[in-house]
């Protein structure tokens, strides 16, 4: 390698895999999940960053409420391809929105899922620009990028790297123009869910 460079080995990769087996389970985020359902009346997803195959993110638990996958009509192939894109919804920029530049610039070399609706962000400016306003605001919406349905979606984080995203989906006719409601709830059960992912004692447990 050049002098001052270097690279990652098999090693640290086992590290983090580790780490990562080490962060709470699906039972611990369900209620979480699920009080945010209720309050958004949607489909909420908790939304991870896969630790192989490149920068993509992969399913980890939901509460759909009286949504669920099959709701959004995408065959099984768009479904898998849209999910894990992180060029594609509120969850895939938050996400990206706390990735080095390098790994961004993987993202953006990954083509467009074929299941992307009208509302996608597609030029890679535009698309640049907007994890810079998901980064400041905290958060992100997409409307019409899973054909017919809208979304919020805020950042889980592992200190300063990001572990992943919670979203809530609804129909676009049924999500609201004022996202006051929506992108509280989010962001709420975002940072429970930080809490919980980094260690910490929730000051604020659930009840029930």
């Amino acid at each position: 390698m050049p002098p001052g460079r270097y690279r990652l080995g098999p090693g640290a990769a086992r590290i983090g895999m580790q780490a990562m087996a080490a962060t709470p389970d699906v039972a611990a985020a369900r209620p979480v999940l699920e009080r945010l359902s209720r309050a958004v009346d949607g489909f909420a997803v908790l939304w991870v960053l896969s630790p192989y195959g490149g920068p993509r993110k992969a399913y980890a638990a939901s509460a759909p409420g009286r949504y669920d996958f099959e709701s959004l009509g995408l065959g099984v192939a768009d479904l898998v391809e849209v999910g894990q894109s992180l060029r594609v919804g509120a969850s895939g920029r938050v996400i990206a929105a706390h990735l080095s530049p390098s790994l961004v610039s993987a993202v953006l070399e990954q083509p467009l899922p074929a299941g992307a609706g009208p509302g996608a962000v597609r030029d890679t400016a535009a698309y640049v620009a907007s994890l810079r306003e998901a980064r400041e605001a905290g958060h992100a919406v997409s409307r019409e990028e899973v054909p017919g349905w809208s979304a919020v979606a805020a950042p889980v984080m592992w200190g300063d790297a990001v572990y992943g995203a919670v979203s809530v989906l609804k129909p676009s006719s049924l999500m609201p123009e004022d996202l006051a409601l929506p992108v509280a709830a989010t962001t709420a059960a975002a940072e429970r869910l930080t809490l919980l992912t980094s260690g910490e004692s929730d000051p604020y447990p659930l009840a029930g």
